[in-house]
């Protein structure tokens, strides 16, 4: 009889144990596709009341627990940027055309959220020794004004490639080609190039 009260106490202690555990929280895209399912959109229009899925969905899943500062604001901080140039030597008058590959790569833990203003994600200058600004590559593009968000995952890595012409540069002195974030002026990485004859 006693074996059957512990047995009896055991099953119904294991339950409760189990209910003590807090339940797993969805990530950030099934917590978003959710809130669209469950047909709660948001921020009703004209008044400030969200509903309790939508809170879920819009709160930021970027933003540390206890930091004030904006998750935007420090994120950046994470990623590398690093940029390769085809032809490594340019040659004048030979090279023509340099080719550029930006390299942006999350080192960080938590995936990072990057905003764009427009269909512009990176800008290549190329600047005399100087600091004069000589050629800019979005001078030559089409830029469409729809704003994006990029997200770039732990250990992820995306490259952009971009063209340059040489018709500005001259043998002799060196001249600098930097690649950065229009909207993330800070993430930038530059190479100098001194032409050959």
């Amino acid at each position: 009889m006693k074996k059957l009260y512990i047995a009896l106490l055991f099953a119904c202690l294991v339950p409760l144990h189990a209910a003590d555990e807090a339940p797993a929280r969805p990530g950030f895209f099934k917590r978003l596709w959710q809130g669209t399912k469950d047909g709660v959109g948001g921020v009703v229009r004209g008044t400030k009341k969200v509903g309790e899925k939508a809170v879920d969905v819009v709160k930021s899943p970027f933003r540390k627990r206890g930091s004030d500062e904006l998750p935007a604001a420090t994120a950046w901080r994470n990623l590398e940027l690093t940029m390769k140039l085809n032809p490594a030597e340019v040659r004048l008058p030979g090279t023509l055309v340099v080719e550029v590959s930006v390299i942006v790569t999350n080192k960080g833990k938590e995936a990072v959220q990057l905003e764009f203003p427009s269909s512009l994600r990176i800008e290549v200058v190329v600047k005399n020794e100087t600091g004069k600004l000589l050629s800019r590559w979005s001078d030559d593009q089409r830029i469409d004004k729809e704003p994006a968000i990029l997200l770039i995952n732990p250990k992820e890595r995306l490259e952009y490639n971009a063209r340059i012409s040489t018709r500005e540069m001259g043998t002799g002195g060196p001249f600098e080609i930097e690649a950065y974030f229009p909207s993330y002026e800070r993430l930038r990485t530059s190479k100098l190039v001194r032409p050959l004859p």
